[in-house]
């Protein structure tokens, strides 16, 4: 199955979790079109749908809600508009340069303890060890070539942080993971990665950057806060199991 319309399945999802997962395309959610997608799905005997609806859209959330969704996630999206600069990229710290192949175990180990604010963590069907394997193979991914480029923080000579950069069809930059090892927090290694990442994204002639983070992550929020970004949107993620049908 690909995408009929009312569904997509998730290959890399499905295959990495060993579940038959997909989502609902993006539409405007209605009654009907909601109770649609869900009988699609147990046609396809899909095991997990996922689901985003706008925080605002009460009247879509009702309805996902009756249809058996339960909420996993506040999906909060962040921008902030930079100046264009085409000269390349240096970093300002000694501390912050490009990933190496050599990084990706370090970082990986962060990665695997680090995004536990996520909605798989939030939700008990996905084991926590494959959660963690996620975001593990995740940064490793994007040091391969996933994103356009990771930067990554060092603290006495250790790789003790990452923040990967990716640009997207229309030009703008999208920050994607970033996390600092719990050892290496509160010197200010986050705001750092953050600060270079908008340097090269400028240095890509990118004039917006955006990320995203979860709603209970305060913190990160207050990063990108300082960093001068500003919320455009809160979206809701839901998730629906199949089993709650037996």
């Amino acid at each position: 199955m690909s995408d009929n319309g009312l569904i997509k399945l998730l290959e890399w999802d499905s295959a990495f979790f060993g579940k038959k997962i997909a989502t609902v395309c993006d539409q405007k959610l209605c009654t009907k079109s909601i109770a649609a997608a869900v009988n699609k799905s147990l046609e396809e005997r899909i095991d997990c749908l996922y689901l985003l609806v706008s925080a605002e859209d009460s009247s879509a959330v009702r309805d996902i809600e009756e249809n058996g969704f339960h909420m996993v996630d506040i999906r909060v999206t962040l921008s902030r508009g930079i100046t264009p600069d085409k000269s390349k990229w240096t970093p300002l710290s000694a501390d912050i340069r490009l990933a190496k192949s050599e990084d990706i175990p370090a970082l990986s180990l962060i990665a695997a303890a680090g995004h536990t604010d996520s909605r798989f963590y939030s939700d008990p069907g996905f084991p926590r060890e494959l959660c963690d394997r996620l975001y593990a193979t995740w940064i490793e991914k994007s040091c391969n070539g996933y994103a356009q480029a990771v930067l990554v923080a060092e603290h006495d000579g250790e790789a003790a942080g990452y923040t990967s950069c990716h640009i997207n069809p229309d030009g703008s930059g999208q920050i994607g993971l970033v996390g600092v090892g719990e050892n290496f927090q509160g010197k200010g290694l986050g705001k750092s990665l953050i600060s270079e990442s908008l340097r090269w994204f400028a240095s890509q002639g990118c004039s917006k950057v955006l990320v995203v983070t979860q709603g209970k992550n305060v913190g990160a929020q207050r990063l990108y806060q300082k960093n001068g970004f500003l919320t455009d949107s809160v979206q809701l993620w839901y998730h629906r199991w199949a089993v709650s049908e037996q």
